[in-house]
């Protein structure tokens, strides 16, 4: 069974050894640190995944952390707007737990924030990510041609959103 929760220390060893995972860390933003250090996985614990910029939870299963879901506040105009983010550790994809993540994750926004949009954006390449979106009541708004450069490459980004 998937839950969310606040990270806290116990999970430090896992998110370092998830995180520093080529397959896991190849679609997320740049900003991801890599390698993930156990300074870094410190830092998310006690302060990063919850401050004025977002909210973040573990995924858990079991009460293990298998990987993160969030939003980003949006900020000035864009304040009702969050982006919506999320990964998993490799040896659980495939089997629905980031579409449940993000399922809890949304139905937290809609319960508990006054947010009227949430919405992720996705490289052209990242198909899986894509389907979680779809299954979560995701809509595709659109596609920005020619938008992400990512190790070398350039890629097409989509645009995928829930609305209130």
């Amino acid at each position: 069974m998937i839950s969310i929760r606040a990270f806290h220390p116990d999970d430090e060893h896992r998110l370092i050894e998830l995180a520093n995972n080529d397959r896991v860390t190849r679609y997320l933003r740049d900003h991801f640190p890599k390698p993930y250090t156990q300074q870094d996985a410190r830092y998310w614990i006690e302060e990063g995944s919850s401050n004025a910029l977002g909210q973040h939870f573990a995924i858990s299963l079991r009460g293990d952390c298998i990987g993160s879901v969030g939003v980003y506040w949006g900020q000035g105009e864009y304040r009702l707007s969050g982006e919506v983010g999320y990964w998993l550790g490799e040896p659980y994809w495939g089997l629905g737990h980031a579409t449940a993540a993000l399922t809890l994750l949304t139905d937290w926004l809609l319960d508990s924030t006054e947010l009227e949009r949430f919405y992720a954006q996705v490289i052209d390449v990242n198909l899986a990510s894509m389907r979680v979106l779809e299954k979560c009541g995701y809509e595709h708004e659109g596609i920005h041609r020619r938008a992400v450069c990512k190790r070398g490459s350039i890629h097409d980004e989509h645009t995928f959103s829930r609305v209130r």
